[in-house]
């Protein structure tokens, strides 16, 4: 089963009606959280984890009461702050928020981290996905794919591609549409999406695969140029924006997604209480009007179907950076 058939699958067991019953009744006798919690988000500010991340701790704070702290904790590719909620107390008053690359992607990694994400830490809910495109500097003269990738062949070791990180869900994803295209460019990787915008902007690099929300606003004043979506169809937003498949390259299963994640052996109460308001959230117009407007899709997946997908891409991941023979070596 694909993961776009199983993600359409999921969604819908995990939004059903049981996941918007009543709150626990565990978080409701204990009066959970009476005090702040900090949320850390393993990547820079102004990235998709960090923009959703964000809006979801602003959202809760105001209906709770109670103060939901971002942190930034930047590096490794997002195993430092990773590590730091793998080692925080098993109480509910820290939690992740992170994107695939520390989650599926980071084990495949040499040398691995110093955690394991099946076992030392527990998903409470995947929270949005991103949708992606390929960019490129408005001064490389190429309108599509097909004239970028002649460019690169006509003109070898002139080309370069930025990337949030090394092992980065982007940097991967670049060295999956160069292997289908057949070239190769040199990997310049930066320390999170907003310096690899910079890094395209300035002309250190001509190429970038980055989230919507990363680069629309230069897309619109025309300073980088949009050439596909990584969507298996088009965006409503980019309507002229063709397909990878539509490009002449076959399409990615891949879904670049944002979840809530605790520390194992936090109580199962706090993440039964965590997956409900999340779901609640999830519903909110609110929260999905701001979601829609900085091009974030508000899909929800509960804890249980939120596992089960990420157990397939991680074999995806791994099966994708061995055929490649991408380095993920630190």
């Amino acid at each position: 089963m694909s993961l776009d058939r199983l993600n359409r699958r999921t969604w819908l067991l995990a939004t059903g009606a049981g996941a918007l019953s009543s709150s626990p009744l565990w978080a409701q006798s204990n009066k959970y959280p009476v005090r702040n919690i900090r949320m850390i988000v393993p990547f820079p500010a102004t990235g998709g984890p960090d923009t959703v991340g964000r809006l979801v701790a602003l959202m809760l704070s105001q209906k709770w009461g109670q103060q939901i702290v971002v942190e930034n904790m930047p590096g490794a590719s997002g195993q430092i702050g990773t590590n730091h909620v793998v080692k925080a107390p098993a109480d509910g008053y820290t939690l992740l928020f992170a994107p695939p690359t520390p989650i599926t992607i980071a084990q495949q990694f040499d040398p691995k981290p110093a955690y394991d994400p099946t076992k030392d830490l527990v998903p409470a809910s995947l929270m949005g996905r991103n949708p992606a495109v390929i960019v490129v500097n408005a001064k490389v003269p190429a309108n599509n794919l097909v004239e970028f990738f002649a460019l690169v062949k006509k003109n070898p070791g002139k080309y370069f591609y930025g990337s949030p990180g090394l092992g980065h869900a982007f940097h991967l994803i670049s060295e999956i549409i160069f292997a289908k295209a057949g070239v190769e460019l040199t990997h310049v990787p930066y320390q999170g999406s907003a310096p690899a915008v910079m890094g395209l902007l300035g002309g250190d690099v001509q190429f970038l695969v980055q989230s919507v929300e990363s680069v629309k606003e230069h897309i619109k004043s025309g300073k980088l140029r949009a050439l596909a979506t990584l969507e298996s169809s088009r965006l409503e937003a980019y309507p002229d924006l063709p397909t990878l498949a539509e490009s002449g390259l076959s399409n990615l299963d891949i879904m670049n997604w944002y979840g809530a994640f605790f520390t194992a052996k936090t109580p199962p109460e706090i993440i039964a209480f965590w997956e409900h308001e999340l779901a609640l959230l999830s519903k909110d117009p609110a929260y999905q009007k701001r979601m829609r407007e900085m091009s974030f899709d508000p899909v929800v997946y509960g804890s249980q179907e939120f596992t089960k997908m990420m157990t397939l891409e991680s074999v995806q991941w791994a099966n994708v950076i061995k055929s490649a023979k991408i380095s993920t070596q630190k």
